[in-house]
């Protein structure tokens, strides 16, 4: 069978693989479509997974067999599987802080994915997909529980002014999420002209683009110099996530979502001076029922980020290579199997 394989920086091949044995209690899917995540664009990049994994952490698939003491899932059921296996017995698993998992293991990261003809996973992972969510937007799950548990965190209010750096997918779906919640006015910075057009047209109240004029400036006449209560920090880049300090308001909060490779610059004196709350978030788990209802109930339409579509054997050209150049606009790219 095809299959995606990370065998180091800027080296995944589709080359044919053995097909996965099947345990007692796993259940071997076939992935439907797959997402490439800024995560997998960093390991390409940098070099960040176990090598000869499959990779694909984000994905949507039909079960085709399940294993002897398998009783929940049958032939045919459409499924989505969490990203995140942890332990079950750590001190954080223990305190359900499973993100932070001692001995984790991860779908496309450590252990095998989704960019493959037919991939095996343990059972206790997966959730059923309604019959209203299609394969694409199931493919969407996995980042739309990543961003539900980040507000969750943040703990936005009704009425709250956010201003989101960064229109890539989490990005996008932060502005999703934060109108859902009723978000008083949500605010967006992209330099690509493409994503800004979308985040209006995503209902986005506000749009900056920072390369052409000052964001520090538009955000203190749109909100008279008080700042954003919450700024989304979804670019990874460390000048985006050092501005952070002087976006937000006196005793407000910055949520960090975007995973940045480089050292950021702090300004901790006005962190102190103005209390801020300073928020990482990291992963979804508990999250991901929660995600596939917001899509199920069309409150959440992850339909308009998915901007390409291509075959498994153009992952590298038209994803990854894609992704990584400067001039792309792309925001979600699927990989249909």
């Amino acid at each position: 069978m095809r299959a995606a394989v990370f065998e180091g920086t800027r080296e995944i091949h589709v080359r044919d693989v053995p097909e996965p044995t099947l345990g007692p209690h796993d259940v071997l899917l076939k992935p439907m479509y797959v997402g490439i995540c800024g995560t997998d664009l960093n390991a390409w990049q940098y070099g960040m997974f176990e090598s000869g994994v499959t990779i694909g952490h984000e994905f949507s698939g039909e079960v085709k067999e399940v294993g002897r003491d398998v009783t929940k899932w049958s032939r045919g059921d459409r499924v989505v599987p969490n990203s995140l296996l942890p332990c079950g017995e750590c001190g954080y698993c223990v305190k359900k802080r499973y993100s932070l998992c001692s001995d984790m293991q991860m779908v496309g990261i450590s252990m095998n994915g989704g960019m493959a003809d037919l991939v095996s996973v343990p059972e206790g992972i997966l959730y059923r997909l309604p019959k209203s969510v299609d394969y694409r937007k199931g493919a969407m799950i996995e980042p739309l529980a990543v961003v539900t548990r980040a507000f969750d965190r943040a703990q936005l209010e009704k009425g709250t002014t956010v201003l989101i750096l960064g229109a890539g997918t989490i990005g996008l779906l932060s502005l999703l999420v934060a109108k859902d919640r009723h978000a008083g006015r949500v605010i967006v910075s992209e330099v690509k002209p493409a994503r800004l057009n979308l985040a209006k047209s995503l209902g986005a109240d506000d749009t900056v683009n920072p390369l052409e004029e000052s964001l520090s400036l538009r955000l203190e006449s749109m909100t008279g110099a008080q700042g954003a209560d919450i700024v989304v920090e979804c670019t990874g880049a460390p000048g985006p996530s050092s501005e952070t300090f002087k976006l937000v308001r006196r005793g407000g909060t910055i949520l960090v979502l975007g995973i940045c490779e480089a050292p950021v610059e702090a300004d901790f004196m006005t962190g102190v001076l103005n209390e801020l709350n300073l928020q990482f978030s990291y992963l979804g788990y508990a999250e991901f029922p929660k995600a596939i209802q917001l899509v199920n109930s069309g409150r959440i339409n992850p339909a308009p980020l998915i901007t390409r579509v291509i075959p498994l054997e153009r992952v590298v050209e038209d994803g990854f290579e894609l992704l990584t150049s400067p001039s792309c606009s792309d925001v979600k790219v699927l990989i249909q199997i």
